[in-house]
């Protein structure tokens, strides 16, 4: 795995590569970088091509002309850039909470460059605009704290928030966290995402439930059982309406499976996009 700082239409973009195959896109959630992924791309690497970027104005990569509101129309543009820079024509596209909303408006919005879809413990993909600036209000209060002091304590603290189980909270992704939030800007920049997301009538476009419908293409849909903010049984009814979409339920996980599930996460990812 090795990662790689470079100019993607003007933006300054961090991401890390590794393994060979067909192109698999990592897509973080808010507050996280593409450190996230540390305990996913080794296994994956192994059957593909896997690339996980720090999203526009996040970690190490730039904000170019992006200045407030919702962010995600461009940062799927600066994700369209960079395949474009990777010359990659399609990728798989696996993210983890506000990633996945992207993950299937990328689908939606460039069905040419998208094939399978993961899903991973995402409520942001079937809640109401009312009901994703309640839930980004909770991330940006729970990521605000850390970020303001960014002690390993303090980020400890807030990855605990986020597992079922604290013990099992890599102490690797700790110290890798420290690193982005210690940017002179990652505060500044934070605040601004989430001030954006949690503007309730600039988010209605960005409402994805009823597009879940439309997708065509196979889907998986990993959840953790004790993921009280994906709401895991409201999840489950969700895509139990959905022929395209196989629901997997991941018991004594909460809203982060990739790292607190790590080995059944990664077969069952790696098996679904192998097919």
């Amino acid at each position: 795995m090795r990662v790689h700082f470079t100019n993607v239409a003007g933006v300054p973009t961090r991401y890390f590569r590794a393994g060979e195959g067909h192109p698999v896109l990592l897509l973080h959630g808010v507050g996280m970088t593409s450190d996230s992924w540390c305990c996913t791309m080794p296994a994956l690497a192994r059957r593909f091509d896997v690339i996980a970027p720090d999203m526009l104005d996040n970690g190490f990569t730039g904000s170019g002309s992006y200045q407030g509101g919702p962010p995600h129309g461009p940062m799927l543009d600066h994700l369209a850039a960079l395949l474009d820079a990777l010359g990659i024509r399609q990728a798989h596209v696996v993210g983890s909470s506000f990633g996945a909303t992207l993950a299937v408006l990328m689908r939606v919005r460039h069905p040419e460059r998208t094939g399978r879809v993961v899903i991973t413990s995402s409520g942001s993909v079937f809640k109401k605009a009312e009901d994703l600036a309640r839930m980004y209000r909770n991330a940006y209060e729970n990521g605000a704290a850390a970020l303001r002091d960014p002690t390993y304590d303090d980020c400890r603290r807030r990855l605990a928030n986020l597992f079922h189980d604290p013990s099992k909270i890599p102490h690797e992704l700790v110290l890798l966290q420290l690193t982005p939030f210690a940017l002179p800007n990652a505060l500044a920049s934070f605040e601004r995402r989430l001030k954006g997301m949690m503007d309730v009538e600039a988010m209605r476009q960005y409402e994805v439930g009823h597009l879940l419908e439309t997708i065509d293409t196979p889907m998986l849909a990993v959840w953790g059982r004790q993921d009280q903010r994906g709401e895991h049984a409201l999840a489950e009814k969700v895509f139990a309406r959905l022929p395209s979409v196989r629901f997997e339920t991941f018991d004594g996980c909460g809203p982060l499976p990739h790292l607190e599930c790590v080995d059944r996460f990664n077969e069952t990812v790696a098996d679904f996009l192998s097919k």
